[in-house]
């Protein structure tokens, strides 16, 4: 197969504000930007070269200095890309211009590290490597969608909100892929709702 892709969306304004409840929104920012650079600090240490930022708003000039210069090894520094739209919008239009195989995570996965990326791009059985006609997902605790591996990425369209695990697994029935969920503590841990905060009280270990 083709190298991998990863794509992360991005919402650097009023970000998470289901944490408005004990967060401000400057504190909300910090907080994901804080969470993002975890991300991208797991990607490069796990030696993926192309990544994406999908941002809904233009960055601060010094905050994009900043997420370039995290990469490190041979991971390139990440090209950032503006896009207005709905998530799901953007996303979908991203896939069918992907060739390569392309990883999808979530930028609030503060707890990630680079052995879940690992995980998550492993090869597939030789076959299915063959055509890429699979998709490995890895969901969040209440149903959601937190990273997908797509080996097929131009036929496959993502829905996000709500239960988007299952309704990933409908999309990838309907288009024939094989789908494999990947199973992980730490990849399940999106910082959604303010209970979720304890999990990096338990198992934070770096910037946050």
């Amino acid at each position: 197969m083709s190298p991998v892709k990863t794509v992360i969306p991005y919402k650097p304004d009023n970000p998470k504000s289901r944490l408005s409840p004990v967060f401000s929104e400057d504190e909300r920012k910090q907080f994901v930007e804080l969470s993002l650079e975890n991300v991208l600090t797991a990607l490069s240490a796990a030696g993926m070269r192309r990544i994406d930022i999908l941002c809904k708003s233009p960055l601060e000039p010094e905050n994009e200095k900043r997420l370039r210069g995290l990469c490190r090894g041979e991971t390139p520094e990440p090209v950032i890309f503006v896009d207005e739209r709905d998530l799901n919008t953007a996303i979908n239009d991203y896939l069918k211009k992907s060739e390569a195989p392309v990883l999808i995570v979530m930028a609030d996965l503060a707890l990630i590290t680079a052995a879940e990326i690992t995980a998550m791009t492993a090869p597939p059985n030789r076959k299915l490597s063959e055509n890429g006609r699979f998709v490995r997902i890895a969901p969040g605790k209440d149903g959601g969608t937190n990273m997908m591996y797509i080996g097929a990425p131009t036929i496959f369209e993502v829905n996000y909100y709500g239960e988007s695990f299952k309704k990933h697994k409908e999309e990838a029935k309907r288009k024939n892929l094989v789908c494999e969920t990947y199973d992980s503590v730490l990849a399940a841990a999106d910082m959604d709702e303010p209970e979720d905060l304890k999990d990096i009280l338990v198992r934070g270990k770096g910037r946050i």
